[in-house]
C-alpha cells in the first residue's frame, strides 16, 4: 500500500466525523423538541453511518499494516507516531495535521454525545417522577382489615399514644 491511501483514508476519516457530528447535532435537537418519530430515524442512519466508519477505519489499519509491512515492520502497532518513523520527513506535518483534525472532531463528538446523554438521562428521570407522583406506591397504603388481630393493633401504636 502507499502513503497515498493511508492519507486518503486518515482524510475520509476526518470527514465522516464531521458528518457524525452533524448527525449528533441533529440528535440533540430532536431529543429536546421531544420528536421520537424522527429520532427512530436519525438514529437508524447514525448507526448506518458508525459502521461505515468503522469499516472505514479498518481499511485504514490494514493499509498501515501493510506499509509497515513494506518497511519490514511486522510487529509494530499501526499508531501515528510508528508510521512516522517510516515517512519521508515531508509526509510527517500533513499526516499530524490529519491526526489532529480526527482527534478534534472525535473530541467534538465526545462531547455531544455526553450532552445528549445527559438530556436523554433527564428526561427518563423526569419521567420517571412524574410516574412516581401518578401511581401511588402500594407500599403506602396502609389499609388493615377490621378484624384484624389485636397484637396487630398494638403495634401500630407508638409508646407516645399513652393518656396523661
Amino acid at each position: 500500500m502507499s502513503v497515498k491511501t493511508i492519507f486518503e483514508a486518515m482524510a475520509l476519516l476526518v470527514r465522516q466525523h464531521k458528518e457524525l457530528n452533524v448527525i449528533s447535532a441533529e440528535k440533540t435537537e430532536l431529543i429536546k423538541a421531544n420528536d421520537t418519530k424522527k429520532l427512530a430515524i436519525l438514529l437508524k442512519k447514525e448507526s448506518k453511518h458508525i459502521r461505515t466508519i468503522e469499516k472505514k477505519e479498518k481499511d485504514r489499519q490494514d493499509a498501515v499494516h501493510q506499509y509497515l509491512n513494506s518497511k519490514g515492520e511486522t510487529k509494530a502497532e499501526g499508531t501515528v507516531s510508528v508510521l512516522l518513523k517510516h515517512l519521508p520527513v515531508s509526509y510527517h506535518e500533513p499526516l499530524i495535521k490529519l491526526q489532529e483534525s480526527l482527534l478534534q472532531e472525535m473530541g467534538n463528538l465526545r462531547k455531544k454525545e455526553a450532552l445528549n446523554r445527559t438530556l436523554v438521562e433527564d428526561s427518563l428521570h423526569f419521567v420517571q417522577m412524574t410516574m412516581d407522583m401518578i401511581q401511588p406506591d402500594p407500599e403506602a397504603v396502609h389499609y388493615t382489615h377490621p378484624d384484624s388481630s389485636e397484637n396487630d393493633q398494638h403495634q401500630r401504636y407508638s409508646i407516645f399514644d399513652s393518656k396523661a
